[in-house]
């Protein structure tokens, strides 16, 4: 859906962004992962023409951004920054239907979008939809920026550390309803971040920049397993690796029927969705080998340590 053709951005003889070529697939969500002035924002604003590029050619469906009226351009693009950037003297839900009635929508049409999507974001619309910006918690009024910018169905959504300022429970909670919506309306979405974790558990793939390059796009499973260089790997930590791998594997992947023959296995009952890295960590915590997870058809099954530990070396 998305083309950067050697596309590079030069402030004062110095290149941000220096001769990058990436594609990108409809439906995916890709994550721009780097240091602070590794280009990866500049990278992101290149796109819907906040910044044009000094050289190179970006495209979206094969049309050239270069060639569209820039306001007509970002109509089609949503926008997701740190700060949300509501307008203040606005309640939440005419935030959201900024840009529906900007472009036209009946006023009946922009009143059902803006509630659909407060209850898919886990907005009460009744409760939040009148308030105002201030009235807001910093997660809700995230959340409500991300549903802004869903509002006229685009395609494509650029999100530019949009969960930076949020503390670690409601970022937790943020990421996930990004995911379970992205996956839900397969818009298209690129996502900046410093946070490798964050990357690797919302992306499908994650491109890598280091002074204003890619120095690796690949998987996040990929990027974990072979890191492309020495920067790459000291993104992920390397005491940090094993878990990283094992929190994008399922551990309903090496659950065995649950039987006296493995031995009891007491403590709760992981959710069936539960990954690895969970699994494994319940077993430090607890003291146990082995933990029980849920079973959609039938009885609980057994995950071991041993089978983690086989599962965590990457092929």
């Amino acid at each position: 859906m998305i083309e950067l053709r050697s596309v590079s951005k030069v402030y004062d003889g110095v290149a941000v962004v220096d001769d990058v070529t990436l594609t990108l697939e409809r439906g995916t969500l890709t994550a721009v992962v780097g240091t602070s002035g590794s280009g990866k924002s500049t990278l992101l604003r290149m796109v819907n023409r906040l910044v044009e590029p000094t050289s190179g050619q970006v495209l979206i469906d094969g049309a050239y951004t270069a060639v569209i009226a820039a306001p007509e351009l970002r109509r089609k693009i949503g926008y997701v920054i740190q700060d949300h950037g509501l307008f203040p003297h606005w309640t939440a839900a005419r935030n959201i239907g900024t840009v529906p009635v900007l472009l036209g929508w009946r006023r009946a049409d922009v009143r059902s979008r803006v509630r659909e999507l407060m209850e898919m974001l886990q907005l009460d619309p009744d409760v939040i939809g009148p308030r105002f910006p201030h009235e807001l918690s910093g997660g809700q009024a995230q959340r409500v920026g991300v549903a802004r910018a869903l509002a006229a169905r685009p395609e494509l959504l650029l999100m530019d550390e949009p969960f930076g300022a949020l503390d670690p429970v409601i970022r937790a909670q943020a990421q996930a309803d990004l995911h379970r919506v992205q996956r839900r309306l397969g818009t298209t979405v690129i996502l900046v971040t410093h946070d490798m974790a964050e990357a690797i558990r919302l992306a499908d793939r994650i491109a890598v920049m280091r002074a204003g390059r890619i120095e690796q796009f690949a998987p996040p499973a990929d990027i974990i397993a072979k890191p492309a260089t020495p920067f790459v790997a000291e993104l992920l930590g390397e005491g940090d690796r094993a878990f990283r791998y094992l929190s994008l594997k399922p551990a309903a992947d090496v659950a065995r029927p649950d039987g006296a023959a493995e031995g009891a296995a007491d403590g709760p009952v992981l959710p069936g969705h539960a990954t690895m890295a969970e699994a494994l960590s319940e077993m430090i915590w607890t003291g146990r080998d082995r933990v029980r997870i849920a079973n959609p058809d039938g009885d609980p099954g057994i995950v071991t340590r041993e089978a983690l530990i086989r599962a965590g070396r990457p092929e």
